[in-house]
């Protein structure tokens, strides 16, 4: 039967017919055409070289650490920014003393960034030799020849033995230390951690002060700084371990 010769319900039903079979034929060629983009785009960014690692970043630490930061890090260069492994090069690098943490990103198209949180040091101690900073962990870092200027010492069990240091012992004092106000802080030379109950703080005027335990850290300085706000001349020492009863020794 001729195509003039169809009824025009028939001829409306070809028609129709033939719009669906190019509808389906052009949706599987989308489809395919999307495979092919997704096929290319992942092979583009997980497997070639074009957005793979070409350089690498540091930041946060000064530059005489960077060339340290880069060699733990063992950045893996060349290879697809994607896969790389930014925990593994993060614990690395995490292994300076003087990071307290680290953060390695992809800095798109072809950088990895490594963020360093360094250590602020609180302290000063002596041990085997050498001058190390104390962060508020009570975490040793940045080991020096000579005390530095503007931290106080911390001294506790150990510091200056072949025994191993009383962690305890001294984080009560890295405790005391980053709980003073600055106005207080900035007074102290040395803070000698004999025990978790006894700390005591020399201040730079020679004066002694019985610290006590490390509670009620904001009680005692503020006990503390009005004692020595009521002094015309430095005393030998200040007790302040029992703060409503604290006591001055000429």
């Amino acid at each position: 039967m001729s195509l003039a010769s169809r009824s025009p319900s028939a001829q409306l039903f070809a028609a129709r017919a033939r719009r669906q079979r190019l509808r389906r034929l052009l949706g599987l060629l989308l489809a395919l055409l999307g495979v092919a983009v997704v096929s290319g785009l992942v092979w583009l960014v997980g497997w070639s070289s074009v957005l793979s690692v070409k350089s690498v970043s540091v930041e946060g630490v000064p530059s005489p650490l960077t060339d340290e930061v880069l060699s733990l890090a063992e950045a893996p260069m060349d290879t697809p920014l994607a896969r790389v492994d930014t925990g593994a090069v993060a614990d690395r690098v995490s292994e300076l003393p003087e990071a307290a943490s680290v953060d390695v990103r992809r800095s798109w198209p072809s950088t990895l960034t490594i963020d360093v949180t360094p250590r602020v040091p609180v302290a000063a101690v002596s041990a085997d030799g050498s001058w190390w900073s104390v962060d508020e962990t009570g975490a040793l870092f940045g080991a020096a020849d000579s005390r530095p200027d503007d931290l106080p010492v911390l001294t506790a069990p150990g510091d200056d033995s072949s025994s191993d240091v009383d962690d305890a012992v001294r984080a009560a004092g890295v405790t005391v230390l980053t709980g003073l106000p600055t106005s207080l802080y900035d007074l102290v030379d040395t803070v000698e951690a004999h025990s978790e109950a006894d700390i005591r703080l020399e201040l730079t005027d020679g004066a002694v002060v019985r610290w006590g335990t490390a509670d009620d850290i904001d009680r005692k300085a503020e006990v503390l700084l009005a004692l020595i706000g009521a002094q015309e001349e430095a005393p030998s020492s200040y007790d302040v371990s029992a703060p409503e009863h604290p006591a001055v020794n000429p």
